[in-house]
């Protein structure tokens, strides 16, 4: 009997031992970005949703731009990540946490935050024979939802939000225009939103203009296209113009797409040193459930075209391959949480030009996290900035994915003939695009219900 009990004593301490060599391995998540104190229950509750790890202990979305979800995640869902997930919402609700923090910046984002993980229980997609988790979903809204209601800012504090493109540019962190002797340094352009500077805005008309880019984001950021050729404005509506012009901007496809209408190849193309601006920026709603634009930048790409190829035909080949054939350079500046809640050049840094990260962007549905085995090798993931050629690999003009926006039979993209209003970039057709969405009228749904739980 002794030497049962000596030896059960002996397997508890082996057990023990290995317990806490495991904890030790894998520390507790924590993170502290919206409050230096780690156990903030504004902090707990985003670790909860959206801070996850991988078998080898790396963890992800501690301070992402883009949260690490996809439409065919289980997290959240499955029976571990569900509770905590609701225990930690519960705990936010009980303790009416939202009266804790009042900054507004840090407000916008934590909605931000809180939006993206309820858009995406509305959305989720199971993958084949994988469960619907309905129940889960509906438990998470419903929290969400009033955790929504409770932080929501009003259209005045949403206003005064700040510009953060103006702040980084006002920094001088960043050079302002491109540098053919620093190619790979990215740069911030001063006039990008000056009315009567050399970018031109282009507008989708009926349609967004960037139309895959709000539909991954749900709406909840807007997309906006500016356009410089080197001549300056005056030369850019020329050249818009002359696209509208083109007397057949369209032509009949070939082989099994004969019936279908395709861009013509011939279109006038743009010249050298012609430069492409993607500006996204945040969506945010009003304390009375309106929609509305927000002024923080979240990332602004540029594409820099330093040659254009003779013909317009697809290169096969390596990733590089493509890259130098489609004759562009690839640049992007994105927003950092903590260098913004810190008043950093307005919380934007530049992309390195090797920098790897999970992929979510069009990202497929399986998520690799869902495996607790499954280790994330970060090494073999193509560089954020080589990613953008696989849609916008084609030379010159037919790069521009938003080009049909500048054919007929859609208006000609012309110089107002009035002094547009401050901020005028933001009435672009995202609101009216989310207003019309499922998730976004069962979150308003929810928040008419007195009691949704």
């Amino acid at each position: 009997m002794r030497r049962i009990a000596a030896l059960a004593a002996i397997i508890l301490v082996v057990a023990a031992a290995w317990l806490a060599s495991k904890s030790a391995a894998q520390p507790a998540l924590a993170v502290s970005i919206y409050d230096t104190d780690s156990s903030h229950p504004w902090n707990r509750l985003y670790t909860a949703l959206l801070v996850r790890r991988d078998a080898g202990g790396a963890s992800f979305g501690a301070n992402a731009l883009d949260l690490p979800l996809v439409s065919g995640s289980r997290h959240l869902l499955e029976q571990k990540s569900h509770r905590t997930a609701i225990r930690a919402l519960d705990e936010f609700l009980q303790s009416h946490a939202e009266k804790l923090i009042h900054d507004p910046v840090k407000r916008a984002f934590f909605i931000r935050d809180m939006w993206t993980v309820f858009d995406w229980a509305v959305q989720r997609t199971p993958l084949a024979s994988d469960d619907a988790f309905e129940s889960e979903k509906k438990e998470l809204q419903v929290r969400l939802a009033e955790v929504l209601r409770r932080l929501a800012m009003t259209s005045g504090e949403i206003a005064l939000l700040p510009d953060n493109y103006a702040q980084a540019v006002a920094s001088g962190e960043f050079p302002k225009d491109y540098d053919p002797s620093h190619p790979d340094r990215a740069f911030l352009p001063p006039d990008l939103f000056d009315q009567h500077g050399p970018w031109v805005w282009i507008q989708g008309g009926e349609r967004l203009a960037a139309p895959q880019h709000v539909s991954v984001f749900s709406g909840r950021s807007r997309f906006l296209i500016f356009l410089r050729l080197p001549g300056g404005r005056k030369a850019t509506y020329d050249y818009l113009r002359d696209l509208w012009r083109y007397p057949e901007p369209w032509v009949s496809g070939f082989g099994e797409a004969s019936d279908q209408a395709e861009i013509n190849p011939l279109l006038p193309t743009f010249p050298p040193g012609t430069e492409v601006a993607l500006v996204r920026q945040m969506t945010a709603f009003d304390d009375h459930g309106n929609l509305v634009p927000a002024p923080i930048t979240e990332s602004v790409q540029i594409r820099v075209y330093h040659n254009l190829a003779p013909d317009h035909r697809d290169t096969p080949g390596d990733l590089p391959t493509v890259i130098e054939a489609s004759g562009q350079q690839f640049f992007e500046i994105r927003l950092d949480r903590a260098l913004l809640f810190s008043g950093r050049a307005g919380g934007l840094r530049e992309v390195g030009r090797d920098e790897k990260d999970l992929f979510v962007f069009n990202a497929m549905p399986f998520d690799e996290l869902d495996n607790p085995k499954t280790k994330i090798d970060l090494s073999r993931m193509t560089p954020i900035m080589q990613g953008c050629v696989w849609c916008h690999r084609q030379p010159g003009i037919k790069s521009l994915n938003s080009l049909p926006a500048l054919l007929k039979p859609n208006s000609l993209q012309r110089e107002p003939n009035y002094e547009l209003p401050a901020r005028w970039w933001e009435q672009d057709e995202t609101t009216f695009w989310k207003k019309n969405r499922e998730e976004w009228g069962l979150l308003k749904g929810y928040w008419r219900q007195e009691n949704p739980r």
